[in-house]
């Protein structure tokens, strides 16, 4: 579930740069393309946040 903005965990993980939180919870089956209110994805808030591994990870499981 997200919070206010539809920003569910994942979300917040690729914000803060935890790649082992990013994959724990992808192991979990969270959404990889679920989009917040802002019609952003993970993956594009991992690209604004300047994460490259995450970028990384969040492409090779489909995003």
């Amino acid at each position: 579930k997200g919070d206010y903005n539809d920003k569910t965990p994942l979300f917040s993980a690729c914000e803060s740069g935890n790649e082992n939180l990013v994959k724990y919870l992808m192991e979990q089956g969270a959404e990889i393309n679920v989009m917040s209110r802002c019609n952003h994805t993970p993956l594009y808030t991992a690209c604004q946040s300047g994460y490259e591994n995450i970028v990384k990870c969040l492409l090779e499981h489909g995003a």
